[in-house]
This record gives C-alpha cells, sequence and structure tokens, in this order.
C-alpha cells in the first residue's frame, strides 16, 4: 500500500495534503474470488431429532437438537434454511429424483430426459461464471464405493451437464489427486491452436456460413482447452510440491474417506485449481449395508432403516446423521483454517425431508462461509428450493432472473 507519507517524501513535499482516493483503490487488496461446495446426503434425515416441534419463521438462532448438535463448534458460521420444497415428477422413482434434480435447472413441468427433469446444474452454471481462469472449471466427487452397480446414475448423480448427461464423479482419492497435482510430460512445442489452423484458413474458404459458424465455435473450444492446459502447466510449476502425500486408494475408515476428500477439494480450492467442487455421500436408496466404522459393530442398511419403525431404528438413523453433520463441521472447520471461509459458500442436504414418507416439502438445507447471515431461516409459508439456488447463482453476480421454478430470491439471507 503507498501510504500518504511515503506519497509526500518521494515527491519533497512536507505540508499536508488531503487523502487521495485512488491511491486508496490502487492499494486495495482485490476480492477473494467466489467458490461453492456442495455435500449431498441421501435418504433425507430423521425429522425428530433433526429439528424442534415449533419452528418460529423468520431468522433466529440454530436450533439445538439431538441432530444438529455436532455443529455447535462452528454455529457463528452456520445458517439452517428450512421451509423449502421441490415438485416431484410423476412417472419416475421418487428416490431417482431426490439427488439426480437436487442442483436441476429445469422446471417440474420439463421433463427433457425421458421422464426425468434433469438438466444443467447449479455447479456447473456457477462454473461458468466463477471457474474460467481454473485448470478445472468444477470437481465432481463422490463416497460411494459400492462394488455392485444396483441403481442406474440417477442415484448416484447430483451434477449433470445437461439433460441426460451426467457428470460421472470420481471416487477414487488417489485419481483425485493425480488429477489435482499430477505431473504432466511437457506439453507440445507448438499451440494446439497453430497446429489447425493453416488447415482451418483452407477449409474455411469451401465452407458455407451455418459451417464456417461451426468452424469457428470449434476452434474457440480448442483454444480454450489450450488455455486450460497452459493454466495446468502454470499452476504445476507454481505448487512444485503438492500439498498432501498422494493418497493409496480409497481409506478402509468411512470417516477417513469422507474427510480426505473434503481435503482434496479443500486444497483445490487453496491453490485455486477450481472453485466448484461436488461431493455426494453415497447414493440414493442402492440397498446395500454400509459400514460406519466407530458407530456401529456391522453394516448398516441406511435406506432400510428409514422405513423402519422402532426405537432402536430411529437411534441408529439419529447416528448416522449425527455423523454426517460431524463431517459438515470439519469441513467447516478446515476452510476456515485455510482462510477461505467467508469467499466460500459450503452446501449440504438432501433431495428428500423424510426419507419414510419420501416427502419432497420442508427440505433443510446448511449453509456456511459467503458472507450470508448466520442462524436458522425458517419459512413457514414454503419456498421453492430454486429460490434459494436462484439468490446463490445471482451472488455471483449472474444476470439470471430465474432458476427452474423460483419466484424470488431469499433476501432474508443476505448479509
Amino acid at each position: 500500500m503507498m501510504h500518504r507519507r511515503h506519497f509526500l517524501r518521494s515527491a519533497g513535499v512536507t505540508l499536508g495534503l488531503p487523502f487521495f482516493e485512488s491511491l486508496g483503490r490502487a492499494a486495495a487488496a482485490p476480492a477473494p474470488p467466489s467458490r461453492f461446495a456442495f455435500i449431498y446426503t441421501p435418504n433425507g434425515y430423521c425429522q425428530s431429532a433433526l429439528l424442534p416441534r415449533t419452528l418460529p419463521a423468520g431468522l433466529g438462532p440454530l436450533p439445538s437438537t439431538p441432530t444438529l448438535g455436532p455443529l455447535a463448534q462452528v454455529k457463528d458460521h452456520v445458517t439452517l434454511i428450512t421451509g423449502l420444497d421441490r415438485q416431484f415428477v410423476p412417472g419416475t422413482g421418487v428416490h431417482a429424483q431426490c439427488g439426480s434434480c437436487w442442483l436441476s435447472s429445469s422446471p417440474p413441468q420439463e421433463s427433457l430426459d425421458g421422464g426425468f427433469p434433469t438438466n444443467t446444474t447449479l455447479d456447473h452454471i456457477l462454473a461458468r461464471q466463477v471457474g474460467q481462469e481454473t485448470v478445472l472449471p468444477s470437481l465432481e466427487l463422490s463416497t460411494n464405493d459400492f462394488a455392485d452397480n444396483k441403481e442406474t446414475k440417477y442415484y448416484e448423480c447430483i451434477s449433470w451437464y445437461g439433460p441426460g448427461y451426467a457428470a460421472n464423479a470420481e471416487k477414487n482419492p488417489r485419481a483425485v489427486f493425480q488429477r489435482l497435482f499430477g505431473r504432466g510430460q511437457g506439453g507440445p512445442a507448438r499451440s494446439i491452436l497453430d497446429a489447425v489452423l493453416d488447415s482451418a484458413r483452407s477449409l474455411q474458404k469451401r465452407l458455407g456460413g451455418d459451417d464456417r459458424a461451426k468452424l469457428a465455435e470449434y476452434l474457440e473450444s480448442v483454444r480454450a482447452t489450450e488455455q486450460r492446459i497452459q493454466r495446468a502447466e502454470a499452476a504445476a510449476r507454481r505448487l512444485r510440491k503438492p500439498p498432501l502425500p498422494e493418497p493409496a486408494g480409497i481409506p478402509e475408515k468411512r470417516g477417513d474417506y469422507l474427510r480426505l476428500m473434503a481435503d482434496l477439494f479443500v486444497h483445490a480450492f487453496q491453490n485455486d485449481l477450481t472453485r466448484v467442487a461436488t461431493l455426494m455421500i453415497d447414493p440414493e436408496r442402492w440397498d446395500s449395508p454400509r459400514m460406519y466404522h466407530d458407530l456401529f459393530d456391522k453394516p448398516q442398511n441406511h435406506h432400510v432403516l428409514t422405513h423402519t419403525s422402532g426405537t432402536e431404528a430411529r437411534e441408529k438413523l439419529v447416528q448416522i446423521d449425527r455423523f454426517h453433520m460431524e463431517f459438515y463441521a470439519h469441513v467447516v472447520q478446515r476452510l476456515s483454517q485455510s482462510g477461505l471461509l467467508e469467499s466460500t459458500t459450503l452446501v449440504m442436504g438432501s433431495g428428500i425431508s423424510d426419507g419414510d414418507k419420501h416427502d419432497y416439502t420442508d427440505l433443510q438445507v446448511l449453509i456456511a462461509g459467503g458472507g450470508w447471515r448466520r442462524g436458522h431461516l425458517h419459512y413457514e409459508g414454503r419456498r421453492p428450493l430454486a429460490n434459494l439456488w436462484l439468490t446463490l447463482a445471482q451472488s455471483t453476480g449472474l444476470p439470471l432472473e430465474r432458476f427452474a421454478d423460483s419466484t424470488a430470491t431469499l433476501g432474508e439471507l443476505a448479509g
């Protein structure tokens, strides 16, 4: 920063002068880029342990409940939003739409993918706005290590490029590490664009107007690819040494697996390799028992538990929900320790509220960081979930007036 006294001394002037705003503006540090991470938990939450019986409308303190207990240590950074709805489109499985359409930009009446209202999801819309200068526009992760493929992509993909085109998530931490921090063997001596330009110029003379436009679009995509390569090479030179050891593979313990994947996207944010990430903790429905280490002595079927009555099943569901809340609190702390929390919006939620009733109404969403207001924001008259997604999109400067079936932004959320 150029201090006024330094400016006066360098100019040989000893009398007082007014503060020059232009010097202050020139010295101001640039605002950090916006970052977004979305964590998805399947099959809803045990509602009786998640929320108190009465929920006052508006903004209040974060409730103290058995499920939310692990968030006490980060409550000053967290917002719980309740009373958000999505519309289920009949004709497809109730669980299949939970995750695949959680971040979707399709209005419910648009079934562009067979009977599914899938479309470009919010993470990719945000990536086009905030991820143009990073090595990776976005990073799609999953901690679904089930070897059996009992369900379709609609149950295990929350990130979609467009209707029917899922962004398949990487499940192996080692592969993620190599993608982020791996060393290439050096790029080509000539520009990729230069290599095709001569042929393109001669070809262009023989093409009609529509084909020339297609060729120009192709060349632009080649240039964009080349720029990504150049950024990756620059990042490799800048990093020199990866910020963490290369993982051997998928950790044995469930908690270690989740935390390692979160650490990978936090490091990617720290090194500006990407600014948008999604993490699917587990797929919807998928009736395969899951081992929750240090919680139970044998694997548990989360989906079946949501449809099982009795105290034992309820207590197990609450333990699993708390396990996910502890993980969320860990990620909040990691972002805070890295100095990234205020510039990162960290979201966690599920596509249904009650896993037994398959209820698409009164969804609960957690948000940390990002400069949003803190506490518990409850909408008694209900709001579309898309209102929240529109609010996040507009915070980046995107000139969107609507997102899916949104009706307005959540003005109460803005800090």
